[in-house]
């Protein structure tokens, strides 16, 4: 390993969060779902270098620096988000005294776009292996998004890869576009930005329909993100982890 964890620090200097009022935000409930997942997702991609990964693909990647902390001789990052998150952070790379040459940024709009052609003119070898991350991205994407963004993920999915998502679940037997419609209402007034929640039996069949296998699926990997007030009592909406592997070839 010879990453460079001052690099990373440096690469989110001076950046605040934002609400869309163009106000400072208060993080403080994002922070609390950081805490748990962040070490999970580092163990995972970590984990899966030592394993002799050549791979790390980051889906809705932001300004996350894993890219320079876990820099690894052979090891290519691949980088997608939104087009002027991505300008950005190529700016603030290029800025940095760092080697860059094994990050590979891609600008993605997952509401519009093709991520497997976007991983294809980005280089990346879908005859290799692949550490796939989706690390709170698909709460906020259209189901139909999400499930072009599975598609396309594993079309790109060599034998051997893999898959993590954080995936927002909700109590068995209710439904999800009532879920949905009532965390809009009740939290954002009508204008809400989350939009994929689910029984955990929905996420599991969607990921075995596009060829993976979740593991351990009988255990929950979960922190719990917020209560939603619905029939006579709160239900609890969770972040489960979900980490899948593949047999098939995209």
């Amino acid at each position: 390993m010879c990453g460079s964890p001052a690099s990373g620090r440096a690469l989110i200097q001076g950046l605040q969060a934002i609400d869309p009022d163009g106000e400072p935000s208060d993080i403080s409930l994002s922070l609390g779902l950081l805490a748990p997942r962040a070490p999970y997702f580092a163990q995972l991609e970590l984990n899966a270098i030592a394993a002799g990964t050549r791979q790390v693909v980051n889906l809705g990647a932001g300004y996350d620096d894993r890219a320079l902390r876990f820099r690894h001789s052979g090891v290519q990052f691949f980088d997608l988000d939104l087009p002027e998150i991505i300008a950005d952070k190529a700016r603030r790379l290029e800025a940095l005294d760092t080697d860059i040459t094994r990050v590979t940024l891609a600008a993605v709009n997952f509401a519009t776009d093709d991520v497997a052609d976007v991983l294809a003119r980005a280089g990346h070898d879908a005859q290799q292996p692949t550490l796939f991350i989706g690390e709170h991205l698909v709460l906020f994407l259209q189901p139909g998004d999400v499930e072009r963004l599975l598609a396309g993920v594993s079309s790109h999915a060599a034998k051997g890869s893999i898959l993590a998502l954080t995936a927002e679940v909700h109590p068995a037997g209710l439904d999800s576009a009532l879920v949905i419609s009532t965390v809009d209402d009740v939290m954002f007034g009508g204008a809400g930005p989350l939009h994929t929640i689910k029984a955990r039996d929905a996420w599991l069949n969607q990921f075995k329909q596009h060829g993976w296998q979740v593991n351990n699926a009988n255990e929950v990997t979960a922190v719990n993100h917020f209560g939603l007030p619905m029939t006579d009592q709160p239900v609890q909406i969770q972040a489960q982890f979900l980490t899948a592997t593949t047999a098939c070839l995209g």
